[in-house]
């Protein structure tokens, strides 16, 4: 993998989508970190997708073809295996025009379709953290790839896939995962502890012949099963695991060939100060030289990104980055410190109907209101605030015995 200052390039990485299902017309140019925000239904996920074709499409092919999935007489072999990667519909649903262009490549969908004329290099470089990950862990039991059914979304299988692996083979002989000394850093594991699990661990209990995840709380001897959760508890797990795979124990950083990480929508079911620790999480992969995606409804993630640019803007000095995150002045915070504020931050917001916008400078006096309004995540706040305004202008003026203003009486 090339080294952060190789990969600091400015658009060194550009997707171009026009008239693909929901995605109008899309121009990412892709940071160290990217979010993307926007109402539901705008493409945010078929983008994501998309980025993960294009980059691991013989990848995503052998891993078909290892589980016997075949494509070929179908009928329409491209629009099966579009129906098995996306899920069936997504071909009716592009538009005349559709274009897809790969930093300056053009793609299609019926190349996508098949596997490249190299074949030389089917490894997977994106990490894909889907939106519908706790079903990656019915009652706390891992799945296969094979488990799932032709349509289920393919980053959705993979993911599943990928965790069961984890699960059966690299802790297939522990029963702690969590917290696990050889697994991030205390600066990592002490607020995921408290935040998350509330003191709790995470262990693997052998029951009925089968490996389940189970909570296990001081004082208690027997496990709380997966359904007996909180949400945000069921949520976070599988990221937990999806973390672990990227940061091996000892000392290899990354795992290789893995250069990209994509989450979908990791606030939820969360609290903001569980959020905001979720976003430490984010920053150790970034330091991990990972470039990082990330889609969200939350404006706490965007309240970060905000933040980090502006200290950027303002000396890049370490302690406004651990007292952002309340951290210790240890040495394993500040250098998590150092690479946030060396890293560039992108954002985009998808509009239903519209051109994808860069609203990377996060300007709340700009003049649009998607920047302004940060993709919407602050619009309601904003007006919450001016609705107030009114009405306490409204109930001075009767106190006073003068006219409300006009427009101030609701």
């Amino acid at each position: 993998m090339s080294d952060h200052k190789t990969r600091k390039t400015k658009s060194a990485f550009r997707l171009q989508v026009k008239n693909l299902g929901p995605v109008v017309d899309a121009d990412i140019s892709f940071g160290d970190l990217t979010v993307i925000v926007g109402p539901q239904a705008t493409g945010k996920s078929v983008l994501l997708e998309t980025l993960k074709l294009v980059i691991d499409r013989d990848h995503v092919h052998e891993t078909f073809s290892r589980y016997n999935v075949t494509f070929a007489g179908n009928g329409d072999g491209a629009k099966a295996f579009l129906g098995g990667f996306y899920g069936p519909g997504m071909v009716d649903a592009c538009s005349k025009g559709m274009e897809i262009i790969w930093n300056g490549a053009k793609q299609s969908l019926v190349d996508l379709s098949k596997r490249s004329k190299s074949r030389g290099d089917a490894k997977e470089r994106v990490f894909f953290i889907p939106a519908q990950r706790v079903v990656s862990l019915p009652k706390g039991i891992s799945q296969n790839f094979g488990t799932f059914d032709y349509g289920d979304p393919y980053v959705l299988r993979r993911f599943s896939d990928t965790v069961h692996h984890l699960l059966q083979n690299e802790f297939g002989a522990k029963a702690r995962l969590f917290p696990q000394s050889n697994r991030l850093n205390d600066t990592l594991r002490k607020p995921i502890s408290e935040h998350f699990f509330g003191g709790a661990s995470l262990d693997i209990e052998a029951r009925d012949f089968t490996n389940r995840l189970v909570l296990k709380v001081p004082g208690s001897s027997d496990g709380l099963p997966y359904l007996a959760w909180s949400a945000g508890q069921r949520e976070f797990t599988p990221m937990l695991l999806g973390l672990y795979w990227l940061c091996p124990a000892g000392k290899v950083s990354q795992r290789d060939p893995v250069q990209w990480v994509v989450i979908e929508e990791p606030e939820m079911g969360l609290h903001p100060l569980a959020i905001s620790t979720l976003l430490l999480t984010v920053l150790e992969l970034m330091r991990r030289s990972y470039r990082v995606v990330i889609s969200t409804h939350s404006p706490v993630v965007l309240d970060m990104v905000w933040a980090l640019r502006q200290f950027q803007k303002l000396g890049k000095d370490e302690a406004d980055v651990l007292h952002l995150f309340n951290l210790p002045k240890q040495a394993n915070c500040k250098a998590l410190a150092k690479s946030a504020l060396e890293k560039e931050y992108r954002v985009f917001y998808f509009d239903r109907g519209k051109a994808v916008q860069d609203i990377s400078s996060l300007d709340p006096g700009a003049e649009d209101m998607g920047e302004s309004n940060w993709g919407g995540l602050t619009g309601f706040a904003s007006r919450a605030g001016e609705a107030v305004a009114r009405a306490v202008n409204r109930h001075e003026a009767q106190r006073l015995g003068r006219p409300s203003r006009s427009g101030e009486g609701g």
